[in-house]
């Protein structure tokens, strides 16, 4: 029996877009293509070749008024419901996974693919992406589990695909195609709701009590599992589908966040996101990933403040996009932006002087520790936090020190690491410096007859350690301690050269230096009958 299958086409035409989930005589209609009848074409042998069952091409007969099924007009269209029509598996390939994500419970790689009944699930951090034949995209989002419940064509066409995906808990996002005919169908089933895609970009969040469906372009059609209407959604609004009731009308969803002016360079290992407000949000929601097309997202974050932080990434050129989540937890619209982090190699550890730390003036010692991957060490320090007005700059430091003549004043400084290549990773937070200067000279003592009395100037709340030594190396000391006042009242000592030295212990526990040795010289008390030595020697 001559029949000609090489060269048959199939004319595929949407007889009307919105009838996602029509009636069943609406849906006959609909799912049906045009196939175009070639020399040698015979029902029975279409049958054998295209059709599911081949017995029922006397169907194909009935819809088409065919008298003869041997004989029909070369050109003439003939609709071939897609029921009758056979199906051909189709599989979709991982182009994305990470953190852990699994088909079937067993883990997957990229360009591994999956086929019709895999079970999809993503852990905590997680995230896959499958590329389906016609190059629609879906994303599974971190605790996601999906099962894939259909992904096939149809015999003799590449242009007819359906796809259904169960998502039984968690997000995906999907960046369908458009579905090339009126068989085409691409549907998310949730345990709330039913979403029915003909080419759109669109994300949905479920749980065994409500969907949230959010649009980023085109519309899709949406029904609660027992409702018998559909609700058109569009481009920029959402909705909320809850169990045992309607669904929601659409809502607008909440502007993107404005970012101008946001850093597009970060330098720390976590990185800190700081977006606007927007007016009506919740929550806030960013993603990191490493396309513009967001096909391999690598983390994200959320948090119900305007202040995202993203760690775990390693160096290099990024995606972002953050959007705002409202009170019906709905996320709003994307902002995009391109951004890079250079956190690496980082900076040292700083020993000393401490943050908000003080020295004494002279030689102040500066010590770091020891940094992962660090060759030599870049070290500024400046009178200024801008560092604009440097006062040292040294840009290979092998040690883990330097000392640098510093006078009183305030100061900062910072540190970065080099790798042994060259490779420079970013400055380190400044570190406030103050130093101090040196306790001034102490003023000579005042002696009465019982003791011996020194004042000098200080600041409110300071303490003083004071010593009171027979040498100027002080090595014999004769009497030390503290006092809590700038002033000092001891036992008068007996008679001779003593040197006398004073500190200064700010209230933050800074411990001054001491002052320069005072030379004390302590008066012998003379005996009362010496007072009259020189009238005895007048008489």
């Amino acid at each position: 029996m001559p029949r000609n299958v090489t060269f048959w086409r199939l004319l595929a035409a949407s007889l009307t877009a919105s009838l996602l989930f029509g009636a069943p005589t609406a849906r006959a209609q609909a799912d049906a293509v045009n196939y175009v009848v070639q020399p040698g074409d015979t029902l029975i042998g279409l049958g054998e070749t295209l059709l599911a069952d081949p017995a029922r091409w006397p169907t194909v007969q009935r819809l088409n008024a065919v008298a003869d099924p041997y004989r029909m007009p070369i050109g003439r269209q003939l609709r071939i419901p897609v029921s009758l029509l056979r199906k051909v598996p189709r599989q979709a390939r991982v182009v994305h996974a990470s953190g852990g994500a699994s088909a079937n419970g067993e883990p997957v790689s990229v360009d591994q693919t999956v086929a019709e009944g895999a079970r999809l699930t993503t852990p905590a951090k997680s995230f896959m992406t499958l590329e389906l034949p016609d190059g629609s995209r879906l994303t599974l989002q971190p605790q996601t589990d999906v099962r894939i419940d259909a992904l096939h064509g149809f015999m003799g066409s590449d242009d007819i695909q359906r796809a259904t995906f169960d998502v039984r808990q968690g997000r995906i996002e999907t960046e369908v195609e458009p579905q090339g005919g009126p068989a085409a169908r691409y549907r998310i089933h949730t345990p709330t709701a039913i979403i029915g895609v003909r080419g759109t970009s669109f994300r949905v969040a479920s749980d065994t009590a409500q969907t949230r469906a959010e649009m980023r372009s085109g519309t899709v059609a949406v029904r609660g599992v027992d409702a018998r209407r559909d609700i058109a959604l569009k481009a920029g609004f959402g909705l909320v589908a809850r169990a045992g009731q309607p669904v929601d009308a659409p809502v607008p969803l909440l502007p993107p966040p404005d970012m101008t002016g946001m850093r597009t360079r970060y330098e720390r290992p976590v990185m800190r996101l700081q977006l606007a407000p927007v007016a009506g949000a919740v929550g806030y929601r960013g993603q990191i990933a490493e396309d513009a097309a967001f096909t391999r997202i690598v983390a994200e974050a959320a948090a119900a403040v305007p202040d995202l932080k993203v760690a775990g990434l390693a160096d290099g050129g990024y995606h972002l996009r953050v959007r705002a989540v409202d009170s019906r937890g709905l996320e709003g619209r994307d902002a995009e932006l391109a951004v890079r982090l250079k956190a690496r190699p980082e900076p040292p550890f700083i020993n000393a002087p401490r943050p908000g730390g003080k020295a004494a003036a002279g030689t102040v010692k500066f010590a770091w520790a020891q940094a992962d991957e660090a060759a030599s060490y870049r070290f500024e320090l400046a009178r200024d936090a801008a560092f604009s007005d440097i006062v040292v700059r040294n840009e290979a430091l092998s040690e883990n020190t330097t000392e640098v003549a510093l006078e009183a004043g305030q100061y900062h400084w910072r540190l970065a690491s080099t790798r042994a290549d060259g490779d420079r990773g970013p400055w380190g937070d400044p570190v406030d410096l103050t130093v101090r200067p040196p306790m001034a000279e102490v003023p000579p003592p005042a002696f009465d007859d019982d003791n011996m009395l020194v004042a000098w100037g200080g600041e409110p709340g300071q303490r003083f350690d004071y010593q009171l030594a027979g040498d100027a190396r002080f090595e014999r000391i004769v009497a030390s301690g503290t006092v809590d006042a700038p002033e000092l009242v001891l036992p008068k000592p007996a008679a001779g050269a003593y040197f006398l030295r004073i500190r200064a212990i700010d209230p933050d526990g800074f411990v001054g230096g001491f002052s320069a040795p005072q030379q004390v010289i302590v008066p012998a008390k003379l005996p009362v009958w010496m007072l009259f030595t020189p009238l005895l020697i007048l008489l």
